[in-house]
């Protein structure tokens, strides 16, 4: 599979963060491309790790995102296969995921919207249909969906006890991967403009 160098080079540029203790919010790589982190750990404790690998699914976590689109880890594992006796898997990879994506506690789909605008209830009823039902459904994107869309959006939603809140797009990575850890049903829709400089 093709990595672009871009992606590869953001890599070093993290840990050489870490290295140095430096707590960027974001990460410039020599190409221009900002990635932004949901989360940088350079001292302490990751609480959210524990709770992530607890259960009996791999867990979603949502690693960063770039005007491509979206990190995801928890998709693939490399390594040993777990046998009967032994449950130890294999070591997550993060995926790349190009576009707009829907996120839920087990699984993550590409979506063919580009814009706030192209959110409409049509396009989330992959969130309804999705078994079992979420308790909480977060839009991440930049600029805000149309009030008259977001109402219907909310109105749909609050027959089936789904509270729907739109936010931008780390708030909404961050609430999710929390929400996830704590074995909430939740889910996050998150459109990445890819026009947009970030």
């Amino acid at each position: 599979s093709f990595v672009h160098p871009s992606y590869r080079s953001v890599i070093g540029i993290q840990q050489s963060c870490l290295n140095n203790n430096i707590n960027q919010h974001a990460l410039l790589n020599k190409y221009g491309i900002k990635r932004h982190m949901s989360s940088e750990i350079t001292r302490g404790t990751d609480l959210l790790a524990d709770s992530l690998a607890h259960g009996p699914r791999r867990k979603i976590v949502l690693e960063s995102y770039a005007p491509s689109g979206v990190d995801v880890k928890g998709f693939i594992q490399v390594g040993e296969q777990p046998d009967d006796d032994d449950n130890a898997p294999g070591e997550d990879k993060v995926v790349h995921m190009n576009g707009s994506i829907v996120a839920f506690p087990d699984a993550c789909f590409l979506m063919n919207i580009h814009t706030p605008e192209e959110v409409t209830l049509e396009c989330l009823s992959v969130v309804k249909l999705y078994q079992p039902t979420v308790e909480y459904l977060f839009i991440g994107c930049e600029h805000p969906v149309p009030p008259s869309e977001m109402n219907k959006i909310k109105a749909e939603f609050r027959k089936k006890d789904v509270v729907v809140e739109q936010m931008d797009i780390m708030n909404c990575i961050g609430t999710f991967n929390i929400l996830n850890g704590e074995d909430r049903r939740v889910a996050c829709v998150l459109v990445v403009d890819e026009t947009e400089e970030l």
